[in-house]
Order: C-alpha cells, then structure tokens, then sequence
C-alpha cells in the first residue's frame, strides 16, 4: 500500500507538471536555396531530466490531419535549430509545428504552426519598371521577438551579394502587410528577391525563397523646373534657366521649341541634375514673335521625363501715336511662370543711350506719352514672379526681345497753291487750291478776311480727297460790298497745321453813272496768281440781256460811253474778268471774275411847246431817253378837258388830225431804269 500511494503521489505531481508544460516555441523558418528548411526555436525551460525528444512535423497543407514526421528525434535538449531535408519549399508551401516528448513519453502540445516565407514576384502591368513583391506571413500572432517589419534584400543579375533595399511594416495602419513595390532604378537586370524576418531573441532570421525577373527601368524621371526664358539683347537667342529635378537619375536636360502635339529638341546638357542655363540661337529669332519653349528630363537608361508647363519668350513691340504724341507698347504675357507674374516692368532707351525704368503694370500694354519726334526709341520688358520660386530660389524674370522705333513727324505736302478765287453767276465766292498729295494730307481749313492785313476768321473745315486740285464755294458772303481775303491752311493726318497756301482777293466792282451818259467802272487788283495779271476784260448786259465784252484792259477803271444805248431803258450790267498771264510753274491758266454791278441811267425825256402838221415839225412827240417801254402813256385833252388822244408807244406821237389850230394840254407818265414812276403836264400849241 505504501508503495502504491507513493506512485500515485509521485503521478499526481508529475501529471500536475506535465500539464503546464508546451513545446518550443519556433522563432525562424528558412527555406535553404535547395528547398531545404531550417528551424530555429526557444528551448522550453523547467524540463531538466525529464526531456526525451523534439519532434518535428510538417505538412503541404495546413489541415492535413496527417503531418510527416522529421527525423530523427532530436534528443538533445539544449538543441534550437534542425533542418528539414527532402523537401522543396521553392516551389509550395509548408506548414511545420515541434513537439516535445517527456521521458515518461508524455507529448506536449506544439505552441502553434508555422510557414515559411513563400515569395512571389512580378512586373506590374500599369506601371512598367516596377516589380510587385508578394509573400504569406510567418505566423500570426508574431512570436516574442520578431523583428516588426520584414526586411527585403536584392541580388543584380544572380551575381554579387546581396544587399537590403527596404523596410515593410509587418502592421501598415492596422492592415497585415506582406506587400511591396520596388521601383527598378538599373536600366535592365535580372533581379532577384528575397524576404526575411528578424528575430533578435534568437538571432536568427526566417528568410523567403528567393524570387525574381528580368526587369527594364521604364520609369519616367520627373521634369525639371524651368525658371524662365528671357531674350539676348542681340535679338536672336534665348537663354533658359533650368532647376533640378526631383528624381536623382537625371543625367541630360534635354530643351525644345513646344507646341500642343509637336516637340522639337534643340539641344542637351548633360550637369547630371544640377541647375543650369541652355542658350538657343534660333532660326526664328524672338524679336519676330514669341517663342514657347520646354525642357524635359532624361534619366542615365534614356527615359525621358513628360514635359513640364511650356514657358514661352515675352515678345515686345510698339507703335507710335503721332498724333497724340504717344508711344504704345504692347507685349505678349508671359506664361506659366513658376508662382505666377507678379508684375511686368518697362524699360526704355533714347538714342541708344541706357535702359531706364519708365514703369510697370500688371497688363500687357502701356503708354509713355510726350515723346519727341526725330528721336530713336528702344524698349524691352521684364517680367518678374511672385515671391520666391517653387525650388525656393530667389525671385524668377524673364527679359523680353528689344524692340526700337524712331519717331518722325508726319509728312508735309511741299506746296500749296491757291490758284483761283472767283465771284460765281450766284454771286458766291469759289476758292480753287492746288496742293502736294503725295503726304498723307488730313483736310483743309478755310480761312477769310475782309482785308488783306485784318483779321482771317475760319470759314470751315474741308474734308482731303485724293485730288490735286480742291474747290470750294462760299456763300456767307456779299459780293456786292465787300473784297474778300482768303488762304488755305492744310493739315497733316494728326489735323495739325502745316503750310499754308498765298493769300487771294475776290475783286470788286464799283459801277456808277454820269450826267454826261457815261458810266465808270472801278475794280481792286486780282492779286495774287503766279502767272501775272495780263488783263481785265469788262462785260456788259444791256437792259438784263445776254453778257458781251466791251474791252481788255491792263488797269483798274473804265468809263463806258452809254449815249448809243439811250433810246434803250437804261439798264446796264456788268462785271470784270481778270485774265491769268503765262508763267504759272503749274501751267495754270485761270480767269476770276468780279461780282455784277448795275448802272441805272436816269431817264430823260424832252417835250417840244408846239407843231406844226402841215410844216417841218409834223408830229408832237416827246423824245426820251433810258426810258422803259412798258409803262408809257401820252395823253392829249382839248381846251373842255376831254382825251382826244392816247399813245402807249413812245414813238408814237399825235399829228393833230382832226383839230384845229389853238392849245392843247397833254399828260405824259413813264417809268426810269431803276422802276420809279414819273409824270409831266403841260400845254402844246398845233399851229397850221
């Protein structure tokens, strides 16, 4: 009995102990190049005499109720490490599990199943130059001193040794991680893979198989910066300021005209990413228009970046405002500048002397006013960033071409001629002027006086035609009273004065009657023509008929002898013609003419006291002179005061018919040149 309850007592301890016991606890799993695995595991503390064996079980499937036993049985138990043989993890996986067996061959229960790292590799699709790593986890939980990210290494060409390229967190915010993205940065290799896991507890590491593939860097490096592109003073190359690029594998900018769908490289340089300028003599220089440009990156295998915002040169010209005196420039706006164009500064050079600041402005256009004219007038414009540049750099700009203009007033007609003036049949005044057309002429002003020194007042605006020769009739005159002065100022296109044409007279006639039947005529010079004056030509209408010359003459009065007209009604017209004599540089041959003047001669009738019939004086007739024959009567009353005769004819008198010798009396009613009405009585004796 005592034996008995000695062994049950020495079972209950053991049991009670055997039961708080578990087997190792496997750190790393690696899979050997052949497919081989090692484990490595943490000797359980506590067995001391007890330990017999491990047992180390693995399986292709993770539920396989039926692992195959590794052996032999490890018997030692300071033993951490045991290689699987005869199997290939290259190519599938396994799950291992160890077991722990007592001397009193109790088994204890394995602390759980583990895999090795199975590695797969490719080439992502979308992205071409990147290689996707792929892996299982070695076993979740980690175990106490498992490293908390996988490490991955990298081997070139099969060749070499092996090196580590990354870190992946085993945990990525909360997400089991066995993924990783490798950017290929050779040109082309085979590269191959592997995973592994640290544990420091152990130091060991549970390394993947290794995996890989023939990989081409295809990666596009990123573009550099372009500061700006600004324009030599000598008008014909470009200089580029190129920033870094954030890739490291740059070796060449390569710089190109641009246009949407067209790049064209117009050289390289090769600073293997550091800062630089690119100068462009180009075949279409920036001072005939705006260039646009770009610059791309190319990485040491050929890649070649995609093109960052074209920048384009600022093309700047200008015109000038004659008439406002006034200089325009206008640029193009500079664009897609790094941080944008803050503002746009103007500068200017006179006559080749320096560039001063003149101004700035946010548009594209400015005006400098109060230039002089004959002067040489050179600008170019300066574009400037906001504040610092994306690189941090100081302040970007970017110069434009230079353009120059010279200033000149406009052209001024070399003559001008005021070749007629003359009193029209309306009895207005037409001004006749010649004049050089060969400037740009803006139109004509008018200008009239009443005396040659007196004051000229504006008479009106004449708009240019394109003709040599201009006319213009001025009715807000009085022919009859006054002389009248004109000359014509031409205008430029801006409408400023120029030349100015001679000054000419319209001539005025004074004509006046005389008791003698004569009527004088006064005249002022026609002054001026080129040609001279070679003679005055009268012209005279007689009772408001037609208009005859009478005589030339080389001075300024006449007196014309009306005594031939006086049976006539007294109404005399006249006007004067000067005649242009030759010489005129412009072979001008011109004629002007006077206003009319009339002469009223005053009618004068004589009545004889008596006739005789039968004697020498046959007929009682009055005898009148410049009397109108429209309204004449002659009436003839006997002694009782009754009409016996009546004549409307003023040469139609009465003969006495009928009556006898004594004294009759008689009325007789006419009408004088100018229209006045006159009446004369009297008493004529008929003598037999």
């Amino acid at each position: 009995m005592k034996f008995i309850f000695k062994y049950l007592a020495f079972f209950a301890y053991f049991g009670s102990f055997a039961q708080t016991l578990t087997s190792p606890q496997i750190g790393c799993v690696s899979i050997l190049p052949n497919g081989n695995i090692t484990i490595t595991w943490s000797v359980t503390p506590g067995l001391g005499g007890q330990f017999s064996s491990y047992v180390i079980y693995y399986s292709t499937t993770l539920n396989n109720l039926h692992y195959s036993q590794d052996t032999p049985f490890i018997n030692n138990y300071n033993t951490n490490t045991a290689t699987i043989t005869g199997i290939d993890a290259n190519t599938q996986p396994y799950f291992i599990y160890i077991q722990t067996i007592t001397t009193s061959s109790v088994t204890l229960p394995a602390v759980d199943t583990v895999r090795p790292i199975l590695l797969e590799v490719s080439q992502v699709v979308a992205s071409p130059g990147v290689a996707h790593l792929s892996w299982n986890g070695f076993s979740p939980p980690i175990p106490a001193g498992e490293a908390s990210s996988y490490s991955i290494y990298k081997n070139y060409n099969k060749g070499g040794g092996w090196f580590f390229d990354a870190s992946v967190p085993f945990n990525a915010n909360g997400n089991i991680n066995y993924d990783y993205y490798d950017t290929i940065t050779v040109c082309h290799a085979y590269v191959t893979y592997s995973v592994g896991l640290t544990n420091s507890a152990l130091n060991c590491v549970s390394a993947s198989d290794t995996a890989g593939g023939y990989f081409e860097n295809q990666n596009l490096p990123t573009p550099p910066h372009i500061d700006s592109v600004s324009t030599v003073d000598n008008g014909t190359e470009i200089i580029i300021g190129i920033s870094s690029a954030y890739s490291q594998d740059v070796k060449c900018f390569n710089p190109g005209t641009y246009s949407p769908g067209n790049y064209t490289q117009i050289g390289t340089v090769c600073t293997h990413n550091r800062d630089t300028i690119f100068t462009y003599a180009t075949a279409s220089p920036p001072s005939a228009g705006s260039v646009t440009l770009s610059v791309v990156s190319e990485d040491s295998c050929g890649n070649i970046s995609e093109f960052p915002l074209p920048q384009n040169t600022i093309y700047t010209n200008a015109s000038y405002d004659q008439c406002k005196k006034t200089m325009v420039i206008n640029w193009t706006p500079y664009v897609n500048m790094v941080t944008g164009v803050h503002d746009y500064q103007i500068f200017c050079s006179t006559n080749s002397g320096s560039f001063l600041l003149i101004g700035d402005t946010n548009a594209t256009v400015y005006y400098q006013k109060g230039v002089l004219s004959g002067t040489t007038y050179c600008y170019f414009v300066r574009a400037h960033s906001n504040g610092k540049t994306s690189t941090g750099k100081d302040t970007a700009s970017s110069t434009s071409n230079q353009f120059c203009i010279t200033t000149n007033k406009p052209p001024v007609s070399q003559f001008a001629y005021l070749n007629n003036v003359t009193v029209n049949a309306q009895q207005t005044i037409n001004v006749q002027w010649h004049v050089d057309t060969s400037a740009t002429i803006g139109g004509y002003d008018l200008y009239r006086a009443t005396s040659k020194t007196g004051v000229y007042t504006l008479v009106t605006f004449v708009p240019y035609t394109h003709l040599l020769d201009n006319i213009y009739t001025d009715g807000n005159v009085n022919t009859n009273v006054n002389e009248y002065f004109y000359y014509v100022q031409v205008l430029d296109s801006c409408l400023n004065p120029t030349i100015q044409t001679d000054t000419s007279n319209s001539i005025l006639l004074k004509a006046v009657p005389s008791a003698n039947l004569t009527a004088t005529l006064n005249w002022n010079n026609y002054a001026i023509y080129l040609g001279g004056v070679s003679g005055y030509t009268i012209y005279r209408s007689i009772n408001n008929g037609g208009f005859t010359p009478i005589n030339t003459v080389t001075v300024t009065t006449y007196v014309d002898d009306l005594s031939p007209y006086a049976a006539d009604e007294g109404v005399f017209l006249y006007y004067v013609e000067a005649i242009e004599g030759n010489g005129d540089p412009y072979l001008f041959t011109e004629t002007s003419q006077s206003n009319y003047d009339t002469v009223y001669m005053d009618a004068n009738l004589y009545i004889p006291n008596s006739f005789t019939p039968d004697g020498k004086n046959k007929v009682f007739l009055p005898i009148g002179a410049y009397i109108n024959n429209n309204n004449y009567t002659l009436d003839i009353f006997n002694r009782y005061g009754e009409k016996i005769f009546e004549s409307i004819d003023p040469n139609t008198g009465w003969d006495g018919g009928g009556h006898e010798e004594g004294v009759y009396a008689y009325t007789v009613q006419y009408q004088t040149a100018i229209g006045e009405f006159r009446q004369r009585h009297g008493t004529v004796n008929l003598i037999r």
